[in-house]
């Protein structure tokens, strides 16, 4: 009986301590897992600087900087505070400093404040987006508002079209030109959720974001022909040439 009892004892302890020991690997592995993705965090400043130091080295044109204020742990991602020039910003990266968000933009805030489907917003040429508000004017001119930072790629490439636009209708239109400017924010907030560049042409058209897709010749006209429209095709010298896009405008 002793030797029938010990054969069917023998068989369960095996079975047990296959159990215990594929519980011992887990646990071991388990840590390993753990340790590992603990090393490979950094901390909110580490993160920060590595991010700070991509922006300046591919980011930024020469002679730009930007600098460091604050980081906080923010929705399991550091947010950081930075300065360029006289400008601040709110960027985000990773905890382990692999991936960066140059710009956060808050969904909850954005469906509350703006239509978020192309069905809710009418569009025009330049995917530009077409307001319901009467055309602002000062001193009896369409005002063009031009939102941007030297420390923005996107922005030096459209603020230059944007200026040369714009000299061709002096005497015609009221020029904002608010590069690396804190001047009109009311207008600002009202049409971008934060990203430059902006253009508000006449609060009647406005996008947040360069035309780079169109290329520089192609956005030269659209920005001519939808000021043309607000100038009601004044000057003609310059409006004629883009009739054929002023026509495709609402």
């Amino acid at each position: 009986m002793f030797e029938r009892l010990t054969k069917n004892l023998i068989p369960i302890a095996i079975i047990i301590a296959g159990v215990f020991i594929a519980i011992a690997v887990i646990y071991i592995n388990q840590g390993k897992v753990e340790k590992r993705l603990s090393e490979d965090l950094l901390s909110p400043q580490q993160a920060a600087e590595k991010a700070i130091s991509f922006i300046n080295q591919n980011m930024l044109s020469e002679g730009m900087s930007a600098s460091l204020i604050n980081v906080v742990e923010e929705e399991g991602l550091y947010k950081f505070h930075f300065k360029i020039g006289e400008q601040e910003f709110d960027s985000y990266v990773t905890q382990s400093g692999k991936l960066l968000f140059i710009e956060g933009i808050d969904l909850e805030k954005v469906s509350t404040e703006q239509p978020t489907t192309q069905e809710e917003q009418k569009y025009t040429v330049g995917n530009f987006i077409i307001s319901k508000d009467e055309v602002c004017k000062e001193n009896e001119m369409p005002v063009i508002y031009f939102f941007g930072s030297k420390g923005c790629p996107h922005c030096t490439w459209e603020h230059p079209i944007v200026e040369k636009v714009a000299k061709d209708f002096e005497g015609y239109i009221s020029f904002h030109n608010n590069m690396d400017s804190d001047a009109d924010r009311d207008v600002f907030s009202k049409y971008s959720t934060g990203g430059i560049p902006t253009l508000v042409f006449g609060c009647k058209y406005h996008r947040m974001g360069s035309g780079e897709g169109l290329g520089e010749e192609d956005e030269s006209k659209v920005l001519t022909a939808l000021i043309c429209k607000l100038t009601e095709n004044r000057p003609l010298s310059v409006c004629n040439l883009v009739q054929d896009l002023i026509n495709q405008i609402d």
